[in-house]
C-alpha cells in the first residue's frame, strides 16, 4: 500500500500529465472555430494554453520539494491520470460551440480534481498548498469566463 506521501507526489505527476493533455485541447478549440469571427476566443484559449504551461512548470519546479525528482522515475499514470482518460476530454471539436463544450468539461474535471487535491488530507509542503489553492482559484476564472463565452455574455468582445 502506498503512504499518503506516495499518494500525492502520483498526483502532481498525474497533474502534470493532465496539463499536457490541457494544452491539447485548447489547441484542437482554436483550430476549431472560425479564425476570421473568433479572434477573441482564440486569445483566450492560447492564454490558457499560456496559462497551464506555466503551471506544469511551477509543478516542476515544486516536485523536488515534495521528495522527488521529476527526472527520478519515469511517470506511470495513477489514479487522478486515470479518471482524466474516463472523462476524455480531448475529443476533438468540430466548430465554436463544441469547442466550448470540450473545454468547459475539461475544465470542470480539473476543478474537480483541484478540490480533490486540496481538501483531503495531505503531506504537500505549505509552498505547494500555496501554489495549488492560487492556480485553483485561476482555473475557476477560466472556467466561469468559458461559461460565459457559452452563454454569449463575455466581456472581451
Amino acid at each position: 500500500m502506498k503512504n499518503n506521501k506516495d499518494t500525492h507526489t502520483d498526483q502532481l505527476h498525474d497533474f502534470i500529465q493532465i496539463l499536457t493533455e490541457r494544452v491539447e485541447v485548447y489547441a484542437n478549440a482554436i483550430a476549431s472555430v472560425d479564425t476570421d469571427k473568433d479572434v477573441d476566443l482564440i486569445a483566450f484559449y492560447e492564454k490558457c494554453m499560456q496559462l497551464s504551461q506555466q503551471f506544469k512548470s511551477e509543478l516542476l519546479v515544486l516536485l523536488p520539494k515534495e521528495g522527488i525528482s521529476p527526472s527520478e522515475r519515469q511517470w506511470t499514470a495513477g489514479t487522478l491520470y486515470q479518471k482524466w482518460e474516463k472523462r476524455n476530454p480531448c475529443i476533438e471539436p468540430s466548430g465554436r460551440e463544441q469547442a466550448l463544450e470540450s473545454c468547459i468539461r475539461m475544465e470542470e474535471f480539473i476543478k474537480d480534481t483541484f478540490k480533490q487535491m486540496l481538501l483531503l488530507p495531505n503531506t504537500f509542503s505549505e509552498n505547494t498548498t500555496a501554489t495549488l489553492q492560487s492556480q485553483a482559484a485561476l482555473q475557476q476564472e477560466i472556467y466561469e469566463l468559458l461559461k460565459d463565452w457559452r452563454s454569449g455574455s463575455n466581456n472581451l468582445t
